[in-house]
């Protein structure tokens, strides 16, 4: 029996500048379609999506951090590495999106355009800045009893993440994880802030609810052309809502149980389709030894595009169409 194949879609901290750059330079098929994605974007956002991407006064390790902006270009870039590897004879038999990549896996599985789908995740970044609090995400590497050893340290922050039993995220109010992230490091845990400065997956997105509600009222769902499986939900999506995806935005991700379940039911091939490999990393450390299961990812944040595509169609020539 063929293992059933899981497209996998990142989120806000997977992204940076110059991503996908040599792709872009050197793949015709992945340029006509990031071109395609800028031509829909740039009026959205009042500028050419690219030039934000590819600045070149911006270091591949300077914070992307505008919202707006990465929220567009995460969709973009993930959407055009899809169309590439469907070119290539790849079909999913699952979407599975973590946070804002549950907005790729709807436009993927056709239940609303790309057109409709950036103009969401632009509107609802531009809500974010104008209405919520800054706030600060930190990815911890450590297990999750920190949270009871070390609760004084974690007060008035929320898990927002759970990615694999050494891996959590928490967020809070900036000046809270700028005083935790200190905390920590002078306890010897090793912490990352991630670049998102708005307090997604917790209560501080409220205020902007009814706005979001309204934005998603507009959008209409289609039924998903390829089964969705939901990383907030840990659970299968028999149809997208505008409750799903603000649960998507406010609730916390539960990747690691989410994995877990679709692997006790059958071995998998899981393919990273962002644009650092984060989601694969988390799979394969979520997998137990010998597993039937596999991880792979397209590009990664180490460069050398092509060879990572070269590389990805090597190691999965078995599964394609």
């Amino acid at each position: 029996m063929t293992k059933p194949i899981v497209f996998m879609y990142s989120g806000q901290g997977s992204q940076y500048f110059h991503m996908t750059r040599e792709l872009y330079e050197q793949h015709p098929r992945y340029r006509l379609w990031l071109d395609h994605c800028d031509d829909i974007a740039s009026p959205v956002l009042g500028k050419s999506l690219l030039d934000t991407v590819f600045d070149p006064a911006r270091q591949k390790s300077d914070p992307f951090d505008s919202l707006a902006d990465s929220n567009a270009a995460l969709l973009c870039v993930e959407y055009s590495l899809t169309r590439v590897v469907q070119e290539l004879g790849y079909r999913p038999d699952f979407l599975l999106g973590y946070s804002l990549g549950e907005i790729t896996a709807a436009v993927v599985a056709e239940v609303f355009p790309l057109e409709l789908g950036i103009s969401f995740a632009v509107d609802f970044a531009r809500l974010l800045a104008d209405r919520t609090p800054r706030a600060g995400m930190l990815a911890i590497v450590g297990p999750p009893e920190l949270l009871h050893t070390h609760a004084s340290l974690f007060a008035g922050t929320w898990v927002t993440g759970r990615n694999f039993d050494g891996n959590f995220v928490v967020s809070g109010h900036a000046a809270r994880i700028d005083d935790l992230q200190a905390a920590l490091k002078g306890e010897g845990v090793l912490c990352e802030r991630l670049p998102v400065n708005w307090g997604v997956h917790t209560e501080l997105i409220d205020p902007v609810e009814p706005e979001v509600r309204s934005l998603l009222g507009g959008l209409g769902f289609a039924p998903p052309q390829i089964p969705i499986v939901s990383s907030t939900t840990a659970g299968p999506v028999d149809s997208v809502t505008a409750d799903g995806i603000w649960a998507a935005m406010r609730n916390p991700v539960e990747f690691s149980r989410t994995i877990g379940r679709m692997t006790a039911e059958t071995d998998a091939t899981f393919i990273d389709l962002g644009p650092s490999a984060t989601l694969a990393t988390f799979v394969k450390y979520l997998l137990p030894p010998g597993s039937g299961s596999v991880q792979t990812s397209t590009i990664n944040r180490f460069g050398n595009n092509l060879k990572s595509m070269s590389d990805f169609q090597e190691q999965t020539a078995s599964v394609r169409g």
